[in-house]
C-alpha cells in the first residue's frame, strides 16, 4: 500500500461524515507521505471548498491539474472554487476552465458540462459545443427594449418568522465569508451548496451545516464551515431527540451563529410531518424533496421545501423553493432555545 493511503481514506471518511476541517488535515499527511499524488489534492481542495477557504481550494485544484492534466476532477473543483467566490469575473474564469477542459477533451463522461449547466445555465451547451467544434458561438439577436413597467405594489409582509433565504454575494457586492452572513443569506448559501451537491452527485446530503462564528480578536484562523452527518436522525423519536441534544452542545461549545437542517423526504421515518394534514395545507402531494430547516440565535427559524424531479434517463434535477409554515412542518426540534 502507498505510504498516503490510510490518509487518504481517513479524510473521506471524515469528509463524509461532515468533519472537514478533520478531513483537510487527513489530507494534508497524505501528501506530505506521497507529494505526486494528484488525488489527495483532489481531495483536499473539496475539503477546503466546505471550509470556505476557497484560495486554499483554488490552489490544490491548480496543484492537481498541474500533477495530472488530464484527471477530470481538478478543473471540476478550480471552477466549482471560482464560482463558489460569487464574483462574475471569477465565474467567468470557471467557464473558461471548463470550456479549456472540454476543448482538450478531457470530459468523458460530462461531469465538466454539468457543472457548466449549474453555474451558467443551458447557455453552457452551445458554448461547449462551439469550442469542441473549434468555431465561435453565435451571439443571439439583442431582444427589443421593453417599454417602463409601472411602478410596483408593495410587498407584503413576510408570515414566517424567518425571510426567504438572501445571496451570500455575487455581483452587486463582494464576497462575505460564511462568518459575516445573516441566517437568511447563509440558509441561502447553503441550499445553493445542496443543489450543486445534487447536480453534479446525484445525491442530497443528510446534515446539519452550522455557522462559524466571527474570529475572536487577534485570531489570524478563519472558522470554518462545519457539517454534522445525521442520516439516523429521523428515524424514530429517541433518535431525533438524541442528535437534536448532540447538536445544541456542539453549538455552545463551537459558537456557531446558526443552523440548517438538511434532508431528503424519502429519508424521514420520524416525524412524518406532511402525513395527514387538511387538504391543501401540504400541497406538494406525495412527491419527494429536500426539506431544509433554518435555526438562528434569537429563536428566528424557517423551514423551505424544494420538490425533486426526475428527467428522462432518470437524472435528478429540481423545482422551485418554497417557504413553508415551520410551525406546522418544522422536522427537527428547536436548536437555540
Amino acid at each position: 500500500m502507498a505510504a498516503g493511503v490510510a490518509f487518504k481514506d481517513e479524510g473521506n471518511k471524515l469528509f463524509k461524515s461532515g468533519e472537514y476541517l478533520k478531513a483537510a488535515a487527513a489530507y494534508t499527511k497524505a501528501i506530505k507521505a506521497e507529494p505526486e499524488n494528484h488525488v489527495y489534492y483532489s481531495n483536499r481542495s473539496q475539503a477546503f471548498l466546505k471550509l470556505s477557504k476557497v484560495t486554499k481550494a483554488i490552489e490544490d485544484a491548480d496543484h492537481c491539474i498541474q500533477l495530472s492534466p488530464e484527471f477530470v476532477k481538478g478543473y471540476h473543483r478550480k471552477a466549482t472554487a471560482l464560482h463558489a467566490l460569487g464574483d462574475e469575473a471569477r465565474t467567468a474564469e470557471a467557464v473558461e476552465v471548463l470550456l479549456g477542459a472540454l476543448e482538450a477533451g478531457i470530459d468523458k463522461e460530462n461531469d465538466l458540462v454539468r457543472l457548466g449547466i449549474t453555474i451558467k445555465g443551458k447557455a453552457f451547451v452551445k458554448l461547449a459545443d462551439a469550442r469542441r467544434k473549434g468555431v465561435e458561438p453565435e451571439e443571439p439577436a439583442p431582444a427589443p427594449v421593453p417599454a417602463p413597467a409601472p411602478a410596483p405594489a408593495p410587498a407584503p409582509a413576510p408570515a414566517a418568522s424567518a425571510a426567504a433565504p438572501k445571496p451570500s454575494g455575487g455581483a452587486a457586492g463582494p464576497t462575505k465569508h460564511l462568518y459575516e452572513l445573516d441566517p437568511e443569506e447563509f440558509a441561502g448559501a447553503m441550499i445553493k451548496d445542496v443543489f450543486n451537491q445534487l447536480l453534479t452527485e446525484q445525491k442530497v446530503p443528510t446534515i446539519c451545516y452550522l455557522q462559524p462564528p466571527r474570529p475572536k480578536p487577534g485570531s489570524k484562523e478563519e472558522p470554518g464551515l462545519a457539517g454534522i452527518g445525521i442520516e439516523h436522525a429521523f428515524n424514530t423519536p429517541a433518535t431525533l431527540g438524541n442528535c437534536a441534544d448532540f447538536i445544541r452542545k456542539h453549538v455552545v461549545e463551537h459558537s456557531s451563529q446558526s443552523a440548517m437542517v438538511i434532508v431528503r423526504k424519502s429519508q424521514v421515518g420520524f416525524p412524518c410531518v406532511w402525513k395527514d394534514k387538511p387538504p391543501g395545507v401540504w400541497k406538494f402531494g406525495k412527491d419527494d424533496g429536500i426539506f431544509m430547516q433554518l435555526e438562528a440565535k434569537g429563536g428566528a427559524r424557517a423551514m423551505f421545501f424544494t420538490q425533486l424531479k426526475k428527467g428522462p434517463k432518470g437524472a435528478l434535477s429540481f423545482g422551485e423553493t418554497e417557504q413553508i409554515d415551520v410551525n406546522e412542518f418544522g422536522l427537527f426540534p428547536r436548536i437555540y432555545q
